[in-house]
This record gives C-alpha cells, structure tokens and sequence, in this order.
C-alpha cells in the first residue's frame, strides 16, 4: 500500500466523492437490511429463526452507526439528514429492499444474495487505504459470516420443500441477483476505478459483483435450484449517487416507519 489516507482532505476529488457514495450506498442497504430484519423478528417459521432475525437486525443497525459515524466525520455528512431528510429517490441501497419483503423465501433470498453483495463489497474494504474504514471493517465482517451462515442454511432447507416453495425461491433469489446487478452499476464506473486505483478497494465492482453471482450460483447448483444469474436492462440513467435505474424508488410506507414518523413528538433531541 503505498499511500494511506487519515482522512479524504489528501484524496482527489473523484476519490473523495467515491468513497462517500460507497459508503452511503453500504450504510442505505444496511438500514433497509435491518429494518426488513426487525420487521421478520415474529411471523418467521420457526421459534430460532426469529432469535437469528432480531440479532441479524441488530448487527446491520449497529453497522449503519459506524458507517454514519464515518460519512459525518470525514464526508461532512448529517446522519440524522441521511434518514430524515432525503427523497425516496435518494436512497442508494439495493432495490429488492424498497418493498416489503412479502413472505419467509423473499426473506431467504433477501439473507443470502442482498446480504452477501454488501459484506462482499466491504470485504474489499478490508485493506483498504482510507485507515477509517480498514480499522472499522473486521468487526462488521466477523458478524457477516454468522448472516452467511443463516442465508446458506436456511437457502439449503427451502430447497429442500415442495415444488411451490423451490419455484417461489427461485423466482426472489433470481430477482435479488437483478436488483444488485442494478447496484454495482455499470462496468469500468469512474469513481468506483478512482477508489481501486487509490487502494481504497482491493477490487472494483465488476469483479465483486461477479464473486457474488458465482457463490449464489454455486450454491443454487449445488442444492438443485435452477437460478439465472440476474441482470440489469442497461445503465442509462444510472448514477453512483443512487445507484438506481428508471427512476426506482423506496416505498413510502417503509421510509415512514425507518424515520418513527408517528411518534416523531417523542424523539429526543
């Protein structure tokens, strides 16, 4: 590593806009992860999958805090602004998330391939150059491998069931590779080059995106389903800010409870 960054003050500008477009896009999927989590706490099929759901909701909070934590300290970035004050259009995480996740095979889809593609890309993080984020990673990927563990386990299980339950989970683990082929965006992207260029990642993501295609892919062979890898219908309104295509958006119903719209009187100041 030839050049480490304390801060993004010695950074090129494209680097520096990068990384916080990054980092949102890792704090935004984080924040949808964990509310869709909580949301799974009850109604989950068995008694430990809700214990697993609560802790897995926990865990993407928890990491929703540090990565704020470092959007505000060295991106100039208001946390309570990233809940509370931008549009639905403005919200960078993973598209599959924008909905409610409807039944316990979307939840399954939304455990192994969403949570994969965001623990695989700071896994690229990992000896990374910007040293707030290096030192910050570990502990968020310690606690990934426990959400892989419970995606693959619970991935294998459902495999197991009726031809319904296999069709249903084929149908969601197929969209949820489409929505993050939609979040990697497109190839050879400026800023995400810049930050591999700069060692600020240790691979673009061109080459996470495909990582992940091969674990789900791997694992869809392995226990019989029959998954496509997913892609995205061209890139032509696609930015780094949002990462998002033809004008998706995050549900509104969802976006009121993420800011405790009805009980905002009682928010402490």
């Amino acid at each position: 590593m030839a050049v480490e960054f304390e801060s993004t003050k010695d950074m090129s500008a494209e680097c520096a806009q990068g990384l916080r477009h990054l980092l949102l896009a890792c704090a935004d999927t984080k924040l949808l992860l964990g509310y869709h989590y909580g949301e799974w706490t009850f109604g989950t099929p068995e008694l430990e999958a809700a214990v697993a759901s609560c802790s897995l909701a926990q865990a993407e909070l928890g990491h929703v805090r540090l990565l704020h934590a470092i959007l505000a300290k060295h991106c100039g970035v208001d946390p309570d602004h990233l809940v509370d004050g931008r549009a639905p259009t403005e919200f960078a995480n993973i598209s599959f998330l924008d909905r409610p996740i409807p039944d316990w095979p979307a939840f399954v889809a939304m455990n192994y391939v969403v949570d994969l593609a965001v623990a695989r890309t700071l896994h690229a993080l990992r000896q990374s150059s910007f040293v707030p984020v290096r030192v910050s990673v570990d502990k968020m990927l310690d606690e990934e491998r426990y959400h892989l563990h419970h995606g693959r386990g619970w991935l294998r299980t459902m495999a197991g069931r009726g031809d319904e339950t296999r069709e249903a989970l084929e149908g969601y683990v197929h969209a949820a590779l489409g929505s993050i082929a939609e979040w990697f965006g497109p190839n050879d992207e400026p800023e995400d080059q810049a930050l591999v260029a700069a060692d600020i990642k240790a691979m673009d993501n061109r080459g996470i995106h495909a990582a992940v295609v091969q674990d789900v892919t791997g694992l869809a062979r392995e226990v019989g389903l029959a998954v496509r890898a997913g892609e995205a219908a061209g890139f032509g309104d696609w930015t780094p800010g949002n990462r998002r295509i033809g004008g998706g958006r995050l549900d509104d119903e969802i976006l009121f409870h993420l800011r405790g719209s009805k009980n905002e009187v009682f928010k402490l100041s």
